[in-house]
C-alpha cells in the first residue's frame, strides 16, 4: 500500500510540473514568440537583456500585431491561462530566459517590461508581475501567466480564470520614428464563421458610435470567416485609442494592418 500511494504522489507531482502541456491534450494553449524568432537579440542566459523590440510589432499566424506605445491607463477584464514546463528555459521575446517558477506573464500589446496587477476574479487572488513575453494567440484570451503567477492566483488546476489586468507601470518610451505614412491600420473586433454572429457583433459596434465599422469576408483553404472591423484608420496612435475603448468590452480586440 505504501508504494502505491508513493507511486500516485510522483505520478500527481509530473503532473503538475508538466503545466500547460499536460492540459494541452483538452484545451491548447498558445504558441509564444522568443527573441532568437522574433526579431529580438538571443543573447545567453545570464546576458545583458535587448529591450529595444518591447514595442516593435511582429507577425504571428499572418496576422500582424502593434504593441501599444505606452500601457497608461490600460485596464481590462479577461480570460487568463498558463503555461510551464514546455517553455521552461527558453528566450521570452524581451531575451529574458523564462522561467516558469517566477513571476512573469505574456501579453499581445502592452510593451515589454510593463508591469501589471493581475486580479483572478473568481477568488480575490492577485499578483503583481512583469510582461516578458508575446501571446497567447488564442481566441479570448488576454494573458498567458508563468507557472509560478498562476499558482499564486490559484488557476493551475483550471487552466484559465476571469482575471482583471491593470498596467501599474509604463515602460520607458523606446526610440522609434513615427513617420507619417499612407498605411491603414485596422482595429477588428473579431473573426466568425457563423455570419449571423458577426452582424450582431457590427450591430453593436454601430450602436456604440463606431460608424466606420464593417464586416469584411475572407476565405482561405475553403474556409469561410466573416472578420468584423471597428474602422480603418490612417493614424496608428488613433487606432490604438480606439482599441483602448474596445478592450473593455472586446478583450480579443487587436489591430493589424
Amino acid at each position: 500500500m505504501r508504494r502505491f500511494i508513493i507511486l500516485v504522489s510522483t505520478m500527481v507531482a509530473l503532473m503538475l510540473l508538466s503545466g500547460c502541456a499536460s492540459l494541452n491534450k483538452l484545451n491548447p494553449f498558445p504558441q509564444h514568440i522568443y527573441s532568437s524568432g522574433g526579431g529580438y537579440r538571443s543573447g545567453k542566459s545570464g546576458g545583458a537583456v535587448d529591450r529595444s523590440g518591447k514595442t516593435k510589432p511582429y507577425t504571428i499566424a499572418g496576422k500582424r500585431y502593434y504593441p501599444l506605445q505606452t500601457a497608461a491607463g490600460y485596464d481590462t477584464v479577461g480570460t487568463a491561462s498558463w503555461y510551464g514546463s514546455d517553455f521552461h528555459g527558453r528566450k521570452t521575446a524581451n531575451g529574458e530566459i523564462y522561467d516558469m517558477y517566477g513571476v512573469s506573464a505574456a501579453h499581445k500589446t502592452l510593451p515589454l517590461g510593463t508591469r501589471v496587477h493581475v486580479t483572478n476574479l473568481e477568488n480575490g487572488r492577485d499578483v503583481v508581475l512583469v510582461i516578458n513575453d508575446r501571446g497567447p494567440f488564442v481566441r479570448g484570451r488576454i494573458i498567458d501567466l508563468s507557472y509560478g503567477a498562476a499558482r499564486r492566483l490559484d488557476i493551475v488546476q483550471k487552466g484559465t480564470a476571469k482575471v482583471r489586468v491593470k498596467a501599474i507601470g509604463t515602460a520607458p518610451s523606446p526610440t522609434v520614428t513615427m513617420a507619417s505614412s499612407n498605411k491603414a491600420y485596422q482595429v477588428r473586433v473579431g473573426a466568425f464563421a457563423n455570419r449571423n454572429n458577426a452582424v450582431r457583433t457590427h450591430r453593436e459596434l454601430r450602436r456604440s458610435g463606431h460608424r466606420g465599422a464593417r464586416i469584411a469576408t475572407i476565405r482561405n483553404n475553403g474556409r469561410t470567416l466573416h472578420v468584423v472591423q471597428a474602422g480603418t484608420f490612417s493614424d496608428r496612435r488613433q487606432a490604438e485609442r480606439v482599441l483602448r475603448k474596445l478592450q473593455r468590452q472586446f478583450p480579443s480586440s487587436y489591430i493589424t494592418s
